[in-house]
């Protein structure tokens, strides 16, 4: 089943059909009228879909609002429009001889509506841009000798060099490829890099900029994971960096990360040769993909992932593989492996005893959906390198969660539609790493999930429960005194 979130992420799918539905019954009508054609039933037809399926839209919009990822104010704007339009729809429908009324009204409110929606998916400016962010994003890939205003003195021995790499370089590329889902818009994951107080606050997850240190900040670090990851920035799908605009963040965390205009006085000999162009300097790298490493603390998996491991044993492989176990490498050339069994039709518990041949190498495991007890669940013991736990709609008792806690390196684990009880919920508190729980539809109770966080307030649970949008607490005051 899907979860509450899962659900309000359909809203940017669903909300297309209204549009489309609402919009071909008023041409159907306008058709009608030139042609002088009897459509009633049709237009009849259309409208009521049409209205149908913008109150669907509107349910689904309300779930995914709750995540707090998007600008309150305008989610409202948005939101209004988009029950007008499901009321006015509803309004034409049943409208017979004045329809075009209604039909009109409700025409305008969802192009509104529409361009609300547009705002808060693709950013401010998307549909009348001004040629501004395609210039900026030009100037950012040209060298950096291009972008200073250099000085000589009267000897010429002595080139006083001004530069402002953040204004001129990293908001250009960060405007282009990433304020869409962090800025006042739509803050994706808490995260906002639309001005200097918000980059150095981070986001959900923590710090996202090491100053001086490319290879612990995760807005550099994040742009070279493999697209397939689900932390790769920005997102599969969405227009990625260029080699050259990664260049200057790097070159720019490298240098210290100034949010302000630095000036250089460079002595000069007549040798000198001009300033080069950016490159990508050296990084401490993952020895299987070439990806910098990542933050050792929030990124413990990744960490992980940049250790040497000996390849699996090709027959328990095999024999994992005709049981319709997906086995799925890490990354490119690594023998970290990701196995998941949602596939597996004829499942018996010798298959799970099967993994403990590549226990070492299994850093990813779903088991979603199986017959899997407790006694399945002690073979796991021996998988120290586990990261993620999925046992979702599966058999296991509050019996298993005192070695799951034990896992040393488990962040993720997937309770949901299981029978764990706020019993075993406490044993989780002795978990090292656990970052999050999810336990919709489990038999623990409120204040059994209140009695985990007060002892690990550093955890996430995730209860399916809807929560109401919280007040922007983000509008932080930018000081921009020097």
């Amino acid at each position: 089943m899907f979860s509450i979130e899962t659900i309000g992420r359909l809203h940017p799918l669903l909300v297309h059909l209204p549009i489309g539905i609402l919009l071909f019954a008023a041409a159907l009508m306008v058709f009608a009228r030139i042609t002088k054609s009897d459509l009633g039933a049709a237009v009849s037809f259309a409208w009521g879909a049409g209205a149908f399926m913008a109150l669907l839209s509107c349910a689904v919009g309300l779930l995914l609002a709750q995540s707090g990822d998007y600008d309150a104010d305008m989610v409202q704007v948005h939101q209004w429009t988009g029950l007008l339009t499901a009321a006015l729809g509803t309004v034409t429908f049943f409208t017979k001889k004045y329809r075009w009324i209604p039909a009109s009204a409700t025409v305008i409110v969802l192009s509104i509506a529409g361009h609300y929606g547009g705002n808060l998916t693709h950013g401010e400016g998307y549909l009348f841009s001004n040629g501004e962010e395609a210039f900026q994003a030009e100037q950012s890939s040209k060298p950096l000798e291009e972008q200073t205003a250099a000085v000589s003195d009267s000897t010429g021995k002595k080139l006083i060099r001004r530069t402002f790499i953040y204004r001129d370089q990293i908001v250009p590329v960060l405007k282009a490829k990433c304020y869409s889902c962090h800025s006042a818009t739509k803050k994706k994951g808490g995260l906002r890099l639309d001005t200097e107080a918000f980059i150095k606050k981070g986001g959900k997850n923590g710090s996202v900029l090491a100053a001086g240190n490319p290879a612990k900040s995760k807005l550099f670090t994040y742009l070279l994971l493999p697209e397939g990851d689900d932390r790769h920035m920005p997102p599969k799908g969405k227009l990625q960096l260029t080699r050259q605009q990664i260049a200057i963040i790097q070159n720019w965390i490298q240098r210290g990360a100034s949010f302000k205009e630095e000036i250089e006085v460079i002595e000069q000999s007549d040798g000198d040769q001009p300033i080069a162009a950016l490159s990508l300097l050296p990084l401490p790298v993952d020895s299987t993909e070439g990806v910098a490493a990542a933050p050792e603390k929030p990124d413990l998996e990744a960490t992980l992932l940049s250790k040497p491991v000996n390849a699996p044993d090709q027959q328990i492989l095999k024999k994992l593989k005709a049981q319709q176990v997906t086995l799925t490498k890490m990354a490119i050339g690594s023998e970290y492996l990701s196995a998941n069994f949602v596939n597996t039709k004829d499942f018996t518990p010798e298959i799970v005893q099967a993994l403990q041949g590549i226990e070492n190498q299994v850093v990813r495991l779903r088991l979603t959906g199986q017959p899997v007890g407790d006694q399945d669940v002690k073979h796991l013991a021996q998988f120290k390198n586990l990261t993620r736990l999925n046992l979702e709609n599966t058999k296991i008792t509050d019996s298993s969660l005192t070695l799951l806690a034990a896992l040393p390196n488990l962040e993720h684990l997937n309770l949901y539609g299981t029978a764990v009880t706020d019993e075993g919920l406490a044993k989780l508190a002795a978990s090292p790493n656990l970052k999050v729980v999810y336990l919709w539809q489990t038999r623990t109770t409120p204040e059994g999930v209140k009695r985990l966080l007060k002892a690990r307030p550093d955890l996430k649970v995730e209860t399916g429960t809807q929560q109401f949008v919280k007040p922007d607490t983000n509008k932080v005051l930018t000081n921009n005194s020097k």
